[in-house]
């Protein structure tokens, strides 16, 4: 289950990259409603004036933070941990951002801005807890190896496993 909720995340992770390359190719301008939902001012200023005539670069950095997190959380050990921590950390910064739909409601603007990445977040805290001590390819690759079966007592030699 827990290697689920990983594939899951890291997934949407990839692909967040593979989206953010194609927009920012294609359509570097459509990042512009972002700054209509900026909780902080100064932050929709610094969107505005130098984030968004600069948006073609910053979507692929984007891409890049979001392949390299991906990559992380199919990893293993500290690696896994580093990945989460990040796409935690990123999660919170885009609660602050918001999801780019202008709500006059300030309730429907929590729910349909802020919301989705709060539940992210809160979504992948219980991975915090789990040991990953295999790459995800590694955990599949071990499902359909065979284990190797341990001889009865009174075996031994170089024959001692049951083949």
């Amino acid at each position: 289950m827990w290697n689920a909720a990983r594939v899951f995340f890291a997934l949407w992770y990839l692909g967040g990259a593979i989206f953010h390359v194609y927009l920012g190719t294609t359509n570097p301008r459509g990042y512009a409603p972002f700054g209509q939902t900026i909780l902080i001012p100064q932050l929709r200023e610094l969107w505005y004036g130098f984030m968004l005539p600069q948006m073609r670069i910053f979507a692929y950095l984007l891409a890049a933070f979001e392949m390299v997190v991906g990559l992380l959380i199919l990893s293993k050990g500290k690696w896994v941990k580093l990945g989460l921590t990040a796409s935690l950390l990123f999660n919170l910064f885009l609660i602050q951002l918001g999801l780019a739909t202008v709500w006059p409601d300030p309730w429907a603007s929590f729910v349909w801005n802020r919301l989705p990445n709060l539940a992210f977040a809160v979504g992948q805290m219980p991975l915090f807890w789990k040991d990953f001590q295999q790459t995800l390819p590694g955990a599949v690759r071990s499902w359909f190896r065979p284990s190797p079966r341990v001889a009865p007592a009174g075996r031994c030699g170089p024959r001692a496993t049951w083949r």
